[in-house]
Formats: structure tokens, sequence, C-alpha cells
């Protein structure tokens, strides 16, 4: 008899400390976000879908082929493809790809990134159909100037320096064109002397 009252009032309890929490819940404004209609404001540094960026002052890519993220990857998702460059003699980018079926996001590769190119992205919505569509390639993983400068404002990065201007080729060419090796330049003082007539001639 004892047991069953005391079961009772445990229940009553219980029951009285549930319509306690509704009832506090009911003068409380409410937190649910209606996603998708309202997309959450997400920090900077969430790590979503990975993406190249771009100068935002420039427009040029970042990107100098270092390979750095390709071996730091812990997944071996990415992979470049670049040459040599006969003009600068440096790496040149070709292809960029990133298969982000088998990226686990965890930012290995934008750590090691000297020119802050490869970030993450608070783009979460990634399902597809298929898995080789979540191979992105270069023009899909690059961003657009006015995308990287929000990327770079929103994880207050380091705004690029602009990369130095190519020599021009001809130049060199038609400078050793101009000067005969073994004839020395004129100077524009000799020139004036050879023009300036001897003394007593041109009188009559």
């Amino acid at each position: 008899m004892f047991g069953l009252l005391a079961r009772s009032i445990e229940s009553l309890y219980q029951v009285t400390r549930g319509l306690k929490t509704v009832f506090q819940h009911s003068f409380r404004q409410p937190i649910t976000k209606e996603y998708p209609d309202r997309m959450p404001d997400l920090p900077g540094a969430f790590r979503g879908r990975l993406s190249l960026t771009v100068n935002p002052n420039t427009g040029e890519h970042l990107c100098i082929s270092c390979l750095q993220c390709e071996r730091v990857c812990p997944d071996k998702c990415i992979q470049i493809t670049s040459h040599k460059s006969p003009e600068t003699n440096k790496p040149e980018l070709i292809e960029f790809k990133i298969d982000h079926g088998l990226c686990m996001f965890c930012g290995l590769c934008t750590e090691v990134c000297p020119t802050t190119c490869i970030i993450n992205t608070n783009d979460f919505e990634m399902a597809d159909y298929t898995r080789e569509s979540l191979v992105y390639d270069l023009k899909k993983l690059t961003l657009t100037q006015e995308e990287s400068a929000f990327y770079f404002s929103k994880k207050e990065l380091p705004l690029p320096k602009p990369k130095p201007a190519k020599p021009a080729a001809a130049a060199a060419p038609a400078a050793a064109k101009a000067e005969k090796p073994g004839q020395p330049a004129v100077k524009p003082a000799d020139t004036a002397k050879e023009d300036k007539p001897k003394e007593g001639e041109g009188k009559e």
C-alpha cells in the first residue's frame, strides 16, 4: 500500500516538472531557425566546401603550384597538375582537382597554403546524385573576385600582395641590336662636336 502511494507521488512530481518546463517556454521567444528559408550565420572558422581564392584587388589566381596541400592531405583527395613556365622558370598551374567525396574537411590544406589560396567556405550543401559530381575541377573550385573579398573579410585574412610584373621579352633583343659589339655608342656630346663647323670653314 505504501509502495503504491510512493510511486503515485513520484509520478505526479515528474509530471509537474514537465508541465513547469512547458509553462516556462510558453513565454520565451522561439529559437528555431526555419532552414532553408533562413540560412544560419556560420563563423569564419567553419570548415565547409573547399575553394580557391583570387586576389580581391586584381582578380589574379593565388595558387603558385607549390603542391604543399597535395602532400599534406591525409585522404589524398587533391590532385594538382602544373608545368615549369619557360618565361619565369617557375611552376605554373594547369589543373586543380579536389574529390569532396573523400575529403574529411580537416583543414590541413588551408593551414599549409603559403598564399591563402585554398580555404574552407561556409557552403555545406553538397549533396549530389553521383560520386563523380563531387570531384571539383579548377573552374568549379575558383571563387569570383567578390566572393574572395567576402571570405578574406569574414576570415580576417591578410590581403595578398600582387605578383611582380613579367619582364618584357622583346626589350633585351632590341637593346642588343641597337648596340653592335665592337662599336662604341655615340654620345650626344660627340655628335654635337662633329656637327660644329671648324674655324675657317664655310667662309669665303
